[in-house]
């Protein structure tokens, strides 16, 4: 009998060691959100018909959070929402009354707003009031991005090819607001991210650079494989870095004239230093006038 009891104690030990590990499997496991319907996304604008996508790619510059602030490639979020976006997509009235009554526009309408969640009416049928007032407070928003593959474009610039979003749609907008439904639409390529805009204009300038004979750059020295940024924490520092993650290849071309047709081996001993940065074979900066190197 004893035997019986401690045989069966180590098989429930077993069975709940079972269970507790599926349950850590299961919470560990993320779904991707399904494809969203061609015809769904038509009627809501974001694509074009079934199969083409509204939806641009673009380069996005982030200062949300400090210490991580970074570029990276996302989806266009301008066609995605505005106020009472899916009242106005997808709902109709078929005539003038207070309270005003409204149907689906058509069928696809009412099986898309069936998949929300929203059963009271349909293109023959008014939907009640309770439910058009939900319909008119849903939100949407982008909430990741899968960009396309990323190549040069020529020596001017980077392209990406079609990617994928998801967007969820919300039961409002705001603080609070709660998934309805979580959707993967497709985005379009995009031959001009304006890297060279994106370096040039934010990233690399005269101010970020620390040439001092205290951090060991002196006259007739080697000249930088890499940026000597003033602080590991800067801004500028955690974008440009994660630009180099973005497109790699980074190379730092010096020169002794404005043209770049002198090349710099060794730090001048008198005249000003210019620097081109590339991506590749994309020039992301031209003849960036950086003075006489090093600082005195």
């Amino acid at each position: 009998m004893r035997s019986m009891k401690t045989l069966l104690r180590l098989l429930g030990a077993v069975s709940l060691t079972t269970v507790a590990a599926s349950s850590v499997v299961a919470c560990g496991t993320q779904t991707k959100a399904p494809t969203l319907d061609g015809k769904y996304a038509a009627l809501l604008g974001w694509y074009s018909d079934e199969n083409k996508s509204l939806i641009n790619q673009k380069l996005k510059k982030d200062e949300s959070t400090a210490g991580q602030e970074k570029y990276s490639i996302i989806a266009d979020n301008s066609l995605i929402w505005t106020a009472e976006f899916f009242k106005t997509k997808l709902l109709t009235t078929k005539e003038v009354t207070e309270p005003q009554k409204y149907r689906a526009k058509d069928a696809d309408a009412a099986a898309f707003l069936k998949d929300l969640g929203f059963n009271s009416g349909n293109e023959s049928k008014d939907y009640s009031t309770n439910e058009i007032t939900k319909i008119t407070a849903l939100s949407a928003k982008v909430t990741s991005s899968t960009p396309g593959k990323i190549e040069e474009n020529g020596t001017n610039d980077f392209k990406v090819s079609d990617g994928t979003c998801q967007v969820d749609i919300m039961d409002k907008a705001g603080e609070g607001a709660k998934v309805v439904k979580s959707y993967t639409i497709k985005t379009l390529k995009n031959d001009t991210l304006e890297v060279p805009t994106a370096v040039s204009s934010i990233v690399v300038t005269t101010e970020n650079l620390d040439f001092t004979k205290e951090k060991g750059y002196v006259q007739g020295g080697k000249v930088l494989t890499s940026l000597p940024w003033k602080t590991n924490k800067s801004v500028e520092k955690n974008q440009y870095n994660s630009l180099v993650k973005l497109f790699g290849k980074e190379s730092l071309n010096w020169t002794s004239d404005n043209a770049g047709k002198t090349p710099i081996i060794t730090y001048p001993t008198s005249g000003s230093a210019y620097l081109t940065i590339k991506f590749g074979n994309i020039k992301v900066l031209t003849n960036l006038n950086c003075g006489n190197l090093p600082n005195a």
